[in-house]
């Protein structure tokens, strides 16, 4: 059987260990192994051998198995929140979120794999001679490396993409939130998928990368570069999503009940922890200061702190990771000593026991500005005055990410034009935070510094974590082609009279 051969857990902690926080108290909540490269090499071995029995079902066998998966999951609905929360801090509403993105990715690729991945049938313009195709193949062992501020969608997205697409998948967590994975990992052992986990530190992720055919890594762009050196050096291919700076753009006809409310979820969801959150706001002048003035409004009205559990009384949640909790308050020390205006929040919450900012709104803010340059990742809104659209667009541009981006007018057809001018993966016109989570069937992936390669959704996102094969079948099976050896005088006048045939009289 599969299952038998899957592992998600060390076999006792013998070697090193770290600890895991609950950020929301600081409290102790777990301790796990430093997964050493012996032992990640072995779970890679184990995971090989079950892989080419895992890539032999059909697309409904392995359906099935993911719909197990996920019935656990669901079945485990309140166990699997407990974690995520435990972990990470978020609200109860918000790690539900998370468990309603995992399902539904299972249900999109469980019905789609075996279309997305038949083979893709081609005309050939020049050898009519032939048939051709495109079969897809999976790659085999896919290493999995996620970050800490999305537990379950940011790794089992690429998990159940890439067994879908047939692979094995060796998986390593964030050090900072390992235990929603690892309870995930008991259910994917229940229903017979080729999953393995490894928990540690950097030394581990990089014997991942050593171990696998393709690693898909999401986290920020300075360890993106390092995963990206690292398999580059072996010849292996990355999937790297890395970091956002998304602009919002707000025209002077947006309509402010819905662009504020907008604005504040789009900002603040996740307590800014999140890569396609509004990190920066391009506002036009004529409704700046009235733009401003319902953000202070709604801002004052968001509970942040610990929630009591089954009353959803907070909508913002702690800072997952001390460092950055420490990076959004340098971002807003800067801004500060360069000029611009703290007009709600802009400290750490002191009354309370764990890692929480304040959500903050910034104006006068400049370019030069970290919290305009560098990822913030954190509850913070700066916002900057602009004459008109095209100087919006101008400085969304500059910068050096390219995730997502939004822009907000009462017309539309005026908003898909500036739309197409945003350098960004994907630009929303009057809304935020869809991509990919509730528009399955777009790719999603960042341009420039925010990732190279990764597509989330649709056909790419599952064809990503497989090889292209091209096979090319001779129909007719004459006994001579034309062109093959002996070379001669005929076969010189045949190739010259097909290139006049086709080019010479202005053949296109």
């Amino acid at each position: 059987m599969l299952s038998e051969a899957i592992r998600t857990e060390s076999q006792g902690q013998r070697g090193p260990t770290f600890e895991v926080f609950n950020p929301a108290n600081r409290q102790k909540i777990a301790e796990l192994p430093i997964h050493s490269p012996q032992e990640v090499q072995e779970a890679a071995t184990r995971l090989r051998l079950v892989q080419k029995e895992w890539a032999s079902l059909s697309f409904k066998e392995r359906a099935n198995r993911l719909y197990k998966l996920r019935r656990l999951m669901l079945d485990n609905r309140e166990k699997v929140i407990d974690v995520l929360v435990s972990e990470n801090g978020k609200p109860r509403v918000e790690a539900a979120g998370e468990i309603l993105y995992i399902a539904d990715l299972i249900g999109y690729y469980a019905k789609n794999a075996s279309k997305f991945l038949a083979d893709q049938k081609v005309s050939l313009h020049l050898l009519k001679t032939k048939r051709a195709y495109v079969a897809f193949h999976p790659v085999g062992l896919v290493g999995v490396i996620s970050p800490w501020n999305y537990p379950l969608i940011l790794s089992f997205d690429d998990v159940i993409t890439a067994m879908a697409a047939g692979n094995a998948v060796l998986l390593k967590p964030s050090e900072f939130t390992p235990l929603t994975a690892l309870k995930m990992g008991e259910f994917a052992s229940q229903a017979g998928l080729p999953l393995e986990l490894v928990t540690g530190l950097g030394q581990t992720g990089s014997a991942v990368i050593d171990a696998v055919d393709l690693i898909a890594f999401t986290g920020s762009v300075s360890t993106g570069r390092k995963v990206a050196e690292h398999a580059g050096r072996l010849l292996k291919p990355a999937l790297l999503e890395l970091g956002g700076k998304d602009p919002m753009i707000v025209l002077k006809d947006a309509d402010l009940d819905r662009v504020t409310d907008g604005a504040l979820y789009a900002g603040l969801f996740n307590a800014g922890q999140t890569c396609i959150s509004v990190e920066r706001f391009y506002v036009e002048e004529p409704i700046y200061n009235e733009f401003v003035a319902r953000l202070q409004t709604g801002i004052a009205k968001l509970r942040q702190g610990i929630e009591t559990a089954g009353e959803a009384n907070i909508e913002l949640g702690p800072m997952t990771t001390p460092r950055q909790l420490e990076i959004v308050e340098q971002q807003v020390e800067d801004a500060r000593a360069k000029g611009a205006k703290v007009v709600a929040g802009g400290k750490r919450r002191d009354d309370l026991p764990g890692l929480f900012y304040e959500p903050t709104i910034l104006t006068d803010v400049t370019d030069d500005m970290l919290v305009m340059q560098e990822e913030t990742f954190g509850p913070i809104l700066p916002i900057i005055k602009v004459k008109d659209a095209e100087e919006a667009v101008r400085r969304a541009n500059q910068s050096r990410f390219g995730l997502s981006s939004s822009v907000w007018t009462k017309d539309t057809s005026k908003g898909e034009v500036l739309a197409r001018k945003i350098e960004a993966g994907s630009t929303v016109v009057n809304d935020a935070l869809l991509a990919p989570p509730l528009a399955m069937e777009v790719p999603f992936g960042g341009i420039k510094d925010s990732g190279l390669g990764a597509r989330h959704g649709g056909p790419d996102g599952l064809r990503a974590f497989c090889r292209k094969h091209s096979i090319l079948v001779d129909r007719f099976q004459l006994k001579h082609e034309i062109v093959w050896y002996p070379y001669n005088k005929q076969v010189a006048r045949g190739v010259n009279f097909v290139i006049d045939l086709l080019f010479k009289r202005g053949g296109k």
